[in-house]
C-alpha cells in the first residue's frame, strides 16, 4: 500500500537509488548537497512499504508563490496516478497561494503539466530567465 507524507530529508542511499533511477545525474554528483538542499525544501514523498517511489518537491514564501523544483516517480511505478497525486497533494497544502510555478524540459512532463492545468509561458506572455550561479572557489 502506497503512503504519502510530508518529509524533511531522505537518506543518500534513498537519493542515490530513485534520483538514479530517473536518471537526475545533477543530484547525484554531490548527494549530500543534495540531501541538504531536500531538507530545506516543501518535500512530499510516497512510499511503498520502507521503499521511496517519489517525491515532489518545492519552495514557497507561503504568500504570494510557490516553485515545484522536482516531480519523480520511479519508474516501475510510473502511469499509475502517483505522479498525478503527488501534484495534487503539493497544489492542496499551497491553496491560499495564487502562482505555483515549475519549469520542465521534458516534453513527455510537459504534456503532464498542462494536463494537471498547468499554462506554458509561451501562453501567459510571461518569459522564463535562468541564471546558473557559479560557485565561488575559496582562494587559500
Amino acid at each position: 500500500m502506497l503512503h504519502y507524507a510530508f518529509e524533511s530529508g531522505l537518506t543518500i542511499h534513498e537519493i542515490k537509488a530513485l534520483f538514479g533511477a530517473v536518471e537526475l545525474t545533477k543530484y547525484l554528483n554531490d548527494p549530500a548537497e543534495t540531501a541538504m538542499g531536500l531538507a530545506n525544501s516543501t518535500m512530499i514523498t510516497v512510499r511503498d512499504g520502507d521503499k521511496l517511489v517519489g517525491l515532489v518537491r518545492g519552495l514557497s514564501d507561503m504568500h504570494t508563490g510557490a516553485f515545484i523544483q522536482d516531480l519523480i516517480v520511479h519508474p516501475d511505478y510510473q502511469h499509475q496516478g502517483i505522479g498525478h497525486e503527488l501534484l495534487n497533494e503539493f497544489i492542496a497544502y499551497f491553496k491560499q497561494i495564487p502562482q505555483v510555478v515549475i519549469v520542465c524540459s521534458n516534453p513527455e512532463l510537459q504534456s503532464f503539466f498542462a494536463d494537471a492545468g498547468f499554462i506554458a509561458s509561451d501562453d501567459t506572455k510571461s518569459e522564463m530567465f535562468i541564471r546558473k550561479q557559479q560557485l565561488l572557489q575559496p582562494k587559500f
